[in-house]
């Protein structure tokens, strides 16, 4: 993908043949959680990005069929035609841009469906935890999700549990349910350790002493701030490369100097909605 292409920040954007011609056709995602005004002309920046380098490169424009994906608090209320952006548009018909996105909004999706249609277990985890991260504390329900992975590699699923304590702040004791509920017994113990391992090596020594749950409550107690601190700035960082497909020196060293989990949590929640590395950099 081109420098410009990065720069208006496509989600997911790729091609394939039609069964009829030869012609190719865009999938563009825009992912959001919260609703927002003008994705009509977020996302038709991002057409004529697309277009401006088709013709750059002395190919053909394609068809580009653009998504918005939502899993935010309350239902998408906002235009999928991008006529309905004016008033009385039928006046002006002619000569506005005429296209519309398709919306998938997690709200409007039951769960079941999701359970019924998705076999892929990592997808299924990572759809229910979009549909209900925003909707309220919930370790049930967290707990349930996660059951669905916890035969995962350990670093995939300290992902979605990362992601779920950091997007709702939980507590030491809320994170040892979800982890008692979610695996439990002797598959519980690497998961602690890999969880308290950075900033909390003197814990997991006492802990191989005194007993994996006692060690682990002492570790976390004592290498709280530290270890929570570390994993919101990796968090963050993951977060940003995920978006930008890479994090510059520059951020990388904000980072880093924030010590502020409360702060580094905010900027994680902003950085979905940015539309650029600036964005990020004027949040320090």
């Amino acid at each position: 993908m081109s420098k410009k292409y990065k720069r208006f920040n496509l989600d997911i954007a790729f091609r394939f043949q039609t069964k009829t011609s030869s012609a190719q056709v865009y999938y563009l995602l825009e992912h959001k959680s919260e609703t927002g005004s003008f994705s009509n002309i977020q996302i038709l920046s991002y057409m004529l990005a697309i277009w401006e380098e088709d013709m750059k490169n002395k190919r053909p424009i394609e068809p580009i069929i653009p998504v918005v994906f939502y899993h935010g608090k309350t239902n998408w209320d906002k235009p999928i035609d991008f006529s309905d952006l004016f008033e009385e548009k039928y006046i002006y018909k002619d000569y506005l841009p005429a296209f519309k996105y398709i919306l998938i909004d997690t709200n409007k999706i039951e769960e079941e469906r999701f359970r019924l249609n998705i076999n892929n277990k990592c997808l299924l985890s990572a759809l229910l935890l979009f549909k209900f991260i925003f909707l309220g504390k919930d370790l049930n329900k967290y707990s349930e999700i996660l059951y669905i992975v916890k035969d995962l590699d350990l670093d995939k699923f300290l992902i979605y549990l990362m992601y779920i304590t950091t997007v709702n702040d939980l507590e030491e004791e809320e994170i040892k349910t979800i982890l008692d509920s979610t695996v439990g017994g002797d598959k519980m113990a690497p998961v602690i350790e890999k969880w308290i391992e950075k900033g909390r090596e003197e814990g997991i020594k006492k802990g191989k002493e005194e007993g994996l749950l006692e060690g682990m409550e002492k570790g976390m107690e004592k290498g709280k701030i530290e270890g929570m601190i570390i994993e919101a700035q990796d968090l963050l960082l993951d977060a940003i490369e995920a978006k930008f497909d890479k994090v510059p020196r520059d951020i990388k060293l904000m980072v880093k100097k924030t010590k502020d989990r409360e702060r580094l949590r905010k900027i994680l929640k902003a950085t979905i909605k940015v539309q650029n590395l600036d964005e990020i950099r004027e949040m320090f």
